[in-house]
């Protein structure tokens, strides 16, 4: 799974020591994954037998992880929990009925949305510090594609808001890789929707023997690289920068001239993708740095953590 380092203008942990977080992932996710596993075999070591040993080949062969064991730790920051002495009775019965019967794949499905839902935690909260977000994302199936589909050596910023001199900026996704950015604008359409594209400011969607005009991508994409270029030009991070329309379930009829943009549409969107996850290297010192700079321009909507400091003021 990437890491989800901003949404839209919510607090995050990544905008406070975005050095120490990302080198956590792996160790956490492991930690995680090893835990689901441990639980797994104890209440099914009787009825799934050789399977067992599947586990561990499939999560080293997996791009996947993140936060759940930390995440406990965070909540368990409060006075208000339980000890665990308390509770380790009831949850064991609780997991031995939630974990009966389940199959391999079930488990790697509670995994991935035990981590989902962990990352929108981390991503609209600090150690003193939360933001209301919206409910819609704990549904929003277009971050779920980028955070599962892209490994770990990615760092996703999901409609962000910039602070560029003193206006709020509202930009789409920015996807940074170990040496590249991605500036990405989705276009929604039906399986049946045809894009053409025009240099101009409208584009046409042919759906459904209609014709209508949709806002060119592209007027977004150019306005995004521009922030991005102008906030990263002075610091010699060679960090290329990408510009790309992508719509998975439509076609992009792409004949107008002279645009630099990668279109990725159904024809070529599972090539794209399976280039984009083989990227070679680890998370790189640039990348994170780059990262920063980007972070560091974002606007922060957020109040204090009731949680720990109501239980400060009962002390």
């Amino acid at each position: 799974m990437a890491h989800l380092l901003k949404v839209e203008d919510y607090t995050s942990r990544y905008q406070h020591d975005i050095q120490r977080y990302p080198s956590q992932f792996t160790r956490l996710k492991k930690e995680r994954w090893n835990h689901i596993k441990k639980e797994w075999i104890r209440v099914n070591r009787r009825e799934k037998g050789n399977e067992h040993g599947e586990f561990d080949n499939w999560f080293e062969e997996a791009d996947n992880g993140f936060f759940a064991a930390a995440l406990h730790r965070l909540k368990h920051l409060s006075g208000k929990n339980r000890l665990p002495e308390e509770i380790g009775e009831e949850e064991r019965e609780d997991l031995a009925a939630f974990y009966k019967g389940k199959s391999m794949e079930e488990l790697k499905e509670i995994f991935y949305e035990d981590l989902f839902q962990a990352q929108l935690q981390w991503a609209s909260s600090s150690l003193f510090e939360e933001s209301r977000m919206n409910p819609k994302y704990k549904y929003d199936q277009k971050l779920r594609y980028f955070l599962r589909e892209f490994p770990d050596n990615y760092l996703v910023l999901y409609y962000p808001v910039f602070s560029i001199g003193r206006a709020p900026v509202e930009m789409d996704i920015i996807l940074i890789s170990p040496t590249e950015v991605y500036f990405i604008t989705t276009l929604e359409g039906k399986q049946t929707s045809v894009f053409e594209t025009s240099s101009g400011r409208f584009w046409n969607e042919y759906v459904d023997g209609s014709r209508k005009r949709r806002v060119s991508p592209v007027i977004s994409l150019n306005r995004m690289t521009a922030i991005a270029r102008d906030i990263l030009q002075n610091k010699k991070l060679n960090m290329k920068l990408n510009r790309v329309v992508l719509t998975p379930a439509a076609i992009i009829d792409h004949r107008a001239t002279g645009m630099k943009v990668k279109m990725v549409d159904k024809r070529n969107h599972e090539e794209w993708l399976v280039k984009m996850k083989r990227h070679p290297s680890p998370v790189k010192k640039n990348q994170l740095e780059t990262a920063d700079l980007l972070l560091q321009h974002t606007v922060t909507t957020s109040f204090r953590r009731k949680d720990l400091f109501d239980n400060d003021e009962e002390k």
